[in-house]
């Protein structure tokens, strides 16, 4: 089991528990008299219910599976939403009325009223306002900035990935302003889940570039940031047949990997954001660029590579080293490739 699909089921469990608090408390709030109904069918049917919710969020909602609804408006999700709340609460009266009875029981009506459905779509509203603004801003750093760490410039030690779309120029003369965005907008869209899956998160999209970053150490371990990138491939891959019927043409990367220190700082007043500054950035930029001289899909310095157990498919092909604009000392460069 990966580190991610384990931060799941941690945040799956915490939730679920919260669920089964959250029970009593509609009881204490939309219930009058408590002196002849327990609470503790109330934290069963908060329980199940949030096996239900939650585990259609954290787990139905970002699948492949789902990807065609992800790819919708906002007030698609909030629909979605909607139909997913009003099946799920009859379920969960279903199988609770179940549980506490020894037989089968098929829930009908609305139980305790509206009042129920209305607290459970406020609850989970939220939940879903919170993912998205977690998908724009990134968990991780959303968390950061709630508890304030990057209030003040703060040093950390972190790896980049910067991938570009091979011949977005001659796209855009093809396709037109529109349409090359259209297809960026899929493409940035398909990266999103092996992004995830490796553990790394999407600092930005900067024309027809993303930016993607781990914690160093994180990064490192398991060759996350290396397998990331030919995990992107493989999406681009899977996916070729959609874009050439969409767009007439499959996407190529290439990129450049580096990591080291850099400077992190939360920065604006009425829109904010995590700026990251410092050598680190520049250098990765200038290996990208070394890619496209090179012709080569994915360019990485020595010194990243030095830190990095390389797993037995993927290959280091030396390409010298050149002084990189801005630095005194040669870069050493590799070029990565899959056997």
């Amino acid at each position: 089991m990966n580190n991610r699909k384990r931060e799941k089921i941690i945040l799956y469990a915490i939730l679920v528990v919260l669920s089964a608090v959250l029970g009593p408390i509609y009881g204490l709030i939309f219930i009058p008299d408590l002196s002849t109904t327990p609470l503790w069918p109330m934290a069963l049917d908060g329980m199940i219910g949030g096996l239900l919710l939650w585990g259609g969020l954290i787990f139905v909602w970002p699948s492949k599976f789902s990807a065609p609804l992800r790819r919708l408006a906002f007030p698609w999700h909030v629909i979605f939403l909607l139909t997913f709340v009003a099946l799920s609460i009859p379920l969960t009266g279903s199988i609770s009325s179940s549980l506490q009875s020894g037989k089968f029981v098929m829930f009908s009506g609305f139980g305790p009223g509206w009042s129920l459905y209305i607290y459970i779509l406020v609850i989970c509203i939220l939940a879903l306002v919170v993912i998205q603004v977690s998908q724009v801003i990134g968990p991780r750093i959303l968390g950061n900035m709630l508890v304030g760490r990057y209030h003040n410039p703060v040093e950390e030690r972190r790896i980049f990935l910067f991938i570009d779309l091979i011949g977005s120029t001659a796209l855009a003369s093809k396709l037109g302003d529109i349409g090359t965005q259209r297809l960026l907008t899929r493409f940035f869209f398909d990266l999103g889940q092996p992004v995830s899956e490796h553990g790394g998160e999407i600092h930005a999209y900067v024309g027809d570039e993303a930016i993607i970053t781990w914690p160093f150490d994180k990064g490192v371990d398991k060759s996350r940031c290396i397998n990331c990138f030919f995990a992107i491939q493989d999406r681009l891959e899977a996916n070729a047949e959609t874009y050439k019927n969409l767009y007439g043409s499959t996407p190529g990367i290439r990129a450049g990997l580096h990591g080291g220190s850099v400077v992190i700082s939360e920065c604006g007043d009425m829109k904010k954001s995590i700026v990251y500054f410092g050598d680190t950035m520049n250098t990765c930029a200038r290996l990208e660029g070394e890619a496209k001289r090179l012709e080569r899909d994915l360019i990485i310095s020595g010194e990243l590579l030095q830190a990095i157990r390389l797993p037995s498919e993927i290959t280091a092909e030396p390409m010298g080293s050149v002084i990189l604009r801005g630095h005194d000392l040669p870069t050493e460069l590799f070029a990565l490739s899959r056997g």
